[in-house]
Protein backbone atom coordinates (compact mmCIF):
# COMPACT_ATOMS: atom_id res chain seq x y z
CA UNK A 1 0.00 0.00 0.00
CA UNK A 2 1.20 3.43 -0.80
CA UNK A 3 0.39 6.24 1.61
CA UNK A 4 -1.98 8.98 0.47
CA UNK A 5 -0.08 12.13 -0.49
CA UNK A 6 -0.58 14.81 2.11
CA UNK A 7 -1.81 18.23 1.10
CA UNK A 8 0.79 20.93 1.60
CA UNK A 9 0.01 23.09 4.63
CA UNK A 10 -0.16 26.19 2.44
CA UNK A 11 -2.60 24.67 -0.09
CA UNK A 12 -5.43 27.04 -0.81
CA UNK A 13 -8.78 25.87 0.39
CA UNK A 14 -12.00 27.35 -0.92
CA UNK A 15 -13.13 30.36 1.04
CA UNK A 16 -16.58 29.88 2.56
CA UNK A 17 -19.24 32.00 0.89
CA UNK A 18 -22.74 33.09 1.80
CA UNK A 19 -25.46 33.87 -0.73
CA UNK A 20 -28.30 36.29 -0.10
CA UNK A 21 -31.11 36.96 -2.59
CA UNK A 22 -34.10 39.24 -2.79
CA UNK A 23 -37.36 37.46 -2.05
CA UNK A 24 -39.10 39.19 -4.94
CA UNK A 25 -37.74 40.78 -8.11
CA UNK A 26 -36.77 44.45 -7.76
CA UNK A 27 -36.52 47.22 -10.32
CA UNK A 28 -32.97 48.05 -11.38
CA UNK A 29 -32.04 50.55 -14.07
CA UNK A 30 -28.74 50.59 -15.90
CA UNK A 31 -26.74 53.08 -17.91
CA UNK A 32 -23.22 53.69 -19.12
CA UNK A 33 -20.90 55.39 -16.63
CA UNK A 34 -17.71 57.24 -17.46
CA UNK A 35 -14.76 55.83 -15.53
CA UNK A 36 -11.10 56.35 -16.41
CA UNK A 37 -10.20 52.91 -14.99
CA UNK A 38 -12.15 51.06 -17.71
CA UNK A 39 -9.78 49.18 -20.06
CA UNK A 40 -9.73 50.14 -23.74
CA UNK A 41 -12.43 48.40 -25.74
CA UNK A 42 -14.72 47.95 -22.72
CA UNK A 43 -17.62 49.95 -21.23
CA UNK A 44 -18.70 50.55 -17.64
CA UNK A 45 -22.32 49.78 -16.78
CA UNK A 46 -23.76 51.53 -13.74
CA UNK A 47 -26.66 49.86 -11.91
CA UNK A 48 -29.17 52.06 -10.10
CA UNK A 49 -31.80 51.34 -7.48
CA UNK A 50 -34.29 54.19 -6.94
CA UNK A 51 -31.89 56.58 -8.66
CA UNK A 52 -28.89 55.59 -6.47
CA UNK A 53 -25.79 54.03 -7.99
CA UNK A 54 -25.45 50.60 -6.33
CA UNK A 55 -22.81 48.99 -8.53
CA UNK A 56 -20.54 49.27 -11.54
CA UNK A 57 -19.38 46.49 -13.83
CA UNK A 58 -17.01 46.46 -16.81
CA UNK A 59 -18.47 44.76 -19.88
CA UNK A 60 -17.58 44.31 -23.53
CA UNK A 61 -19.60 46.66 -25.75
CA UNK A 62 -21.37 43.66 -27.31
CA UNK A 63 -22.78 42.67 -23.91
CA UNK A 64 -24.00 46.23 -23.30
CA UNK A 65 -25.62 46.25 -26.77
CA UNK A 66 -27.50 43.02 -25.93
CA UNK A 67 -28.64 44.41 -22.58
CA UNK A 68 -30.12 47.47 -24.28
CA UNK A 69 -31.38 45.67 -27.40
CA UNK A 70 -33.32 43.06 -25.44
CA UNK A 71 -34.42 45.43 -22.66
CA UNK A 72 -33.04 43.05 -20.04
CA UNK A 73 -33.69 45.42 -17.14
CA UNK A 74 -37.10 46.74 -18.24
CA UNK A 75 -38.78 44.33 -15.81
CA UNK A 76 -37.83 43.76 -12.16
CA UNK A 77 -35.16 41.08 -11.59
CA UNK A 78 -34.01 39.03 -8.63
CA UNK A 79 -30.79 40.34 -7.07
CA UNK A 80 -28.22 37.98 -5.56
CA UNK A 81 -25.23 38.85 -3.41
CA UNK A 82 -22.33 36.44 -2.89
CA UNK A 83 -20.21 37.33 0.17
CA UNK A 84 -16.83 36.07 1.36
CA UNK A 85 -14.66 37.07 4.27
CA UNK A 86 -11.46 38.60 2.85
CA UNK A 87 -9.37 41.70 3.55
CA UNK A 88 -10.33 44.42 4.32
CA UNK A 89 -13.44 42.72 5.76
CA UNK A 90 -16.21 41.42 3.53
CA UNK A 91 -15.89 41.06 -0.26
CA UNK A 92 -19.20 40.76 -2.13
CA UNK A 93 -20.30 40.36 -5.74
CA UNK A 94 -23.72 41.61 -6.78
CA UNK A 95 -25.64 39.91 -9.61
CA UNK A 96 -28.96 40.33 -11.40
CA UNK A 97 -30.58 36.98 -12.15
CA UNK A 98 -32.12 37.52 -15.58
CA UNK A 99 -34.60 35.03 -17.08
CA UNK A 100 -33.34 33.31 -20.22
CA UNK A 101 -35.90 33.31 -23.02
CA UNK A 102 -37.24 29.88 -23.94
CA UNK A 103 -35.92 29.08 -27.43
CA UNK A 104 -37.27 25.54 -27.51
CA UNK A 105 -40.11 26.61 -29.76
CA UNK A 106 -38.87 24.51 -32.67
CA UNK A 107 -41.50 23.84 -35.31
CA UNK A 108 -42.89 20.32 -35.20
CA UNK A 109 -41.90 18.29 -38.26
CA UNK A 110 -45.02 16.84 -39.99
CA UNK A 111 -43.49 13.36 -40.24
CA UNK A 112 -42.37 13.14 -36.56
CA UNK A 113 -45.72 11.80 -35.31
CA UNK A 114 -45.29 8.63 -37.40
CA UNK A 115 -41.83 7.81 -35.98
CA UNK A 116 -41.88 4.99 -33.40
CA UNK A 117 -41.24 6.27 -29.91
CA UNK A 118 -42.36 9.82 -30.62
CA UNK A 119 -45.29 9.51 -28.21
CA UNK A 120 -42.89 8.60 -25.41
CA UNK A 121 -40.55 11.50 -26.23
CA UNK A 122 -43.41 13.98 -26.39
CA UNK A 123 -44.74 12.73 -23.03
CA UNK A 124 -41.30 12.95 -21.38
CA UNK A 125 -40.73 16.32 -23.04
CA UNK A 126 -43.99 17.73 -21.67
CA UNK A 127 -43.15 16.48 -18.16
CA UNK A 128 -39.77 18.22 -18.37
CA UNK A 129 -41.52 21.36 -19.60
CA UNK A 130 -43.68 21.39 -16.47
CA UNK A 131 -40.57 21.28 -14.25
CA UNK A 132 -39.03 24.11 -16.25
CA UNK A 133 -42.05 26.28 -15.42
CA UNK A 134 -41.35 25.80 -11.71
CA UNK A 135 -37.67 26.73 -11.96
CA UNK A 136 -37.16 29.17 -14.83
CA UNK A 137 -33.72 29.28 -16.41
CA UNK A 138 -31.77 32.37 -15.40
CA UNK A 139 -28.37 33.86 -16.15
CA UNK A 140 -26.35 35.99 -13.74
CA UNK A 141 -25.34 39.44 -14.95
CA UNK A 142 -22.64 41.06 -12.79
CA UNK A 143 -23.64 44.42 -11.33
CA UNK A 144 -20.50 45.13 -9.30
CA UNK A 145 -18.45 44.48 -6.19
CA UNK A 146 -19.20 45.67 -2.68
CA UNK A 147 -16.71 45.87 0.18
CA UNK A 148 -17.66 46.17 3.84
CA UNK A 149 -14.77 46.99 6.17
CA UNK A 150 -14.23 44.68 9.13
CA UNK A 151 -14.93 47.47 11.63
CA UNK A 152 -18.30 48.16 9.93
CA UNK A 153 -19.59 44.60 10.09
CA UNK A 154 -22.94 44.25 11.82
CA UNK A 155 -22.79 40.46 12.29
CA UNK A 156 -19.06 39.57 12.51
CA UNK A 157 -19.94 36.13 13.91
CA UNK A 158 -22.23 35.19 11.00
CA UNK A 159 -21.34 35.44 7.31
CA UNK A 160 -24.93 34.63 6.14
CA UNK A 161 -26.47 37.33 8.38
CA UNK A 162 -23.84 39.82 7.21
CA UNK A 163 -24.63 39.02 3.55
CA UNK A 164 -28.35 39.56 4.16
CA UNK A 165 -27.63 42.89 5.88
CA UNK A 166 -25.44 44.13 3.00
CA UNK A 167 -28.08 43.17 0.41
CA UNK A 168 -30.87 44.76 2.46
CA UNK A 169 -28.94 48.04 2.63
CA UNK A 170 -28.34 47.99 -1.11
CA UNK A 171 -31.99 47.31 -1.94
CA UNK A 172 -33.60 49.49 0.74
CA UNK A 173 -31.26 52.41 0.15
CA UNK A 174 -29.51 52.57 3.49
CA UNK A 175 -26.04 52.69 1.94
CA UNK A 176 -25.15 56.30 2.66
CA UNK A 177 -23.29 55.34 5.84
CA UNK A 178 -21.04 53.01 3.83
CA UNK A 179 -20.30 55.68 1.23
CA UNK A 180 -19.64 58.28 3.94
CA UNK A 181 -17.20 55.97 5.75
CA UNK A 182 -15.39 55.06 2.54
CA UNK A 183 -14.99 58.75 1.68
CA UNK A 184 -13.79 59.51 5.22
CA UNK A 185 -11.17 56.76 4.92
CA UNK A 186 -9.98 58.09 1.56
CA UNK A 187 -9.73 61.64 2.89
CA UNK A 188 -8.07 60.52 6.13
CA UNK A 189 -10.83 61.91 8.36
Amino acid sequence: MTPEPEEPADAERPTPAAIAATEHPVQITVGLVEDERVPDGMVCMGSYRNGRLVGRAVLPPEAWNQITEFGIFKDPVQIVLVARTAPPGLQCQLYAMVPIPDDDEEPQEPWSASVPGSAYESTVGSAEGEEADEDPAVAPIPLGNIVRYERDRVHPESLPLEAVDVLRKIIDGDTSELVDRALADLLGL
